[in-house]
């Protein structure tokens, strides 16, 4: 999907400021952290009213909690996009990794966004989406379908998605440049842990 699509899609589904609010929290979020994020910064960053943003959102709580919703679902949207179509099972194994760790990358701030909300109080399920959202439903596929050696899905969810997020923390925030051979070591290293070969 191009990005007009799914700029298309997505005004279908929200409005251009419910968009705006969200993407000018964003913002704010990776310079100022939850408690820094106001309300009346908002009002500017994301340039509408005060009382726009609470026709969308009724508090802070809920615009955060939305938000969370709304990236999640944008970034699950995206990655199932670019290999649902895909049969093979570990060379969908390969291209999910590959494929979040190049949204962290070009995205850092919705990658700081969900981990400074996971460990939130915001947070009130105290579960990150890793274990309830398409990763984790991937991995059990591979489970049950013998791809992957018998083990809670769970602890593949936190080797999985635990090393793509390292990965991409180390390359947006770290010092070290991981380049393809980098990374195809790492899933391969990953792959052969987990695979039933």
């Amino acid at each position: 999907m191009n990005v007009r699509s799914k700029a298309m899609e997505e005004s279908q589904e929200f409005s251009d400021k419910e968009i705006a609010i969200y993407e000018g929290a964003l913002e704010l979020v990776a310079k100022y952290g939850f408690h820094g994020t106001s309300m009346s910064l908002l009002t500017k960053e994301a340039n509408v009213s005060t009382g726009t943003i609470y026709h969308y959102f009724c508090s802070k709580d809920d615009l955060m909690k939305k938000m969370y919703c709304f990236y999640r679902t944008r970034l699950e949207k995206y990655i199932s996009s670019q290999v649902d179509d895909i049969k093979d099972y570990r060379e969908r194994f390969y291209l999910r990794w590959l494929k979040l760790y190049l949204y962290y990358t070009q995205h850092p701030k919705v990658l700081v966004f969900f981990e400074q909300y996971i460990n939130s109080p915001f947070n009130q399920e105290r579960s990150p989406h890793h274990f309830t959202g398409a990763y984790f439903q991937f991995l059990k596929e591979g489970i049950d379908e013998k791809y992957l050696k018998p083990a809670k899905p769970e602890i593949y969810v936190a080797m999985y998605m635990g090393s793509v997020i390292m990965a991409s923390k180390i390359n947006v925030f770290g010092s070290i440049q991981l380049n393809e051979t980098d990374r195809e070591l790492l899933i391969n290293k990953l792959w052969y842990g987990m695979a039933e070969v």
